[in-house]
């Protein structure tokens, strides 16, 4: 496996897919039952190979992410060779709220990184998803860049 199994939740919450996934693979509902029981390491594999695929193409549209704490908002733009950081620490209680022009930041540490991505940016943004980042947009991104 590339990434990991989906949980039986998220394999729950995208069954139409799935569905549609052995068809194309010729598996149609009774035989899916069939290999469950009889063929369980095939049926194992399939699963693997489905979230593979799932994996994928929800990495291959991630442009932004973005990992919060109390203290700290880590902005990430993904582009398609390196990954561009824009990180702020300190007091960010009324960033949180929205509130960009309220912001003091003499109490905040404005900082932006880029680097390529480690191993590939399939698994580092894979991995950045497992440790805690989320899907966002570009608007708040955006607007930090214009302040530092």
């Amino acid at each position: 496996m590339k990434f990991s199994r989906l949980s039986s939740s998220e394999l729950k919450s995208l069954e139409k897919e799935f569905i549609e996934f052995l068809a194309v693979h010729g598996i149609d509902s009774d035989y899916w039952e069939k290999l469950k029981k009889t063929e369980n390491e095939k049926a194992e594999d399939l699963i693997d190979i489905f979230s593979d695929v799932v994996w994928q193409k929800t990495i291959d549209k991630i442009e932004f992410l973005e990992h919060r704490t109390n203290r700290s908002i880590k902005l990430f733009n993904c582009k398609k060779d390196s990954i561009e950081l824009i990180g702020i620490d300190g007091d960010i209680k009324d960033l949180n709220k929205g509130k960009l022009s309220t912001l003091n930041q003499n109490k905040l540490s404005i900082y932006t990184h880029t680097k390529t991505y480690s191993p590939n940016r399939d698994q580092e943004l894979f991995n950045m998803i497992k440790g805690g980042c989320s899907l966002s947009d570009n608007q708040l991104f955006n607007k930090l860049k214009k302040l530092v």
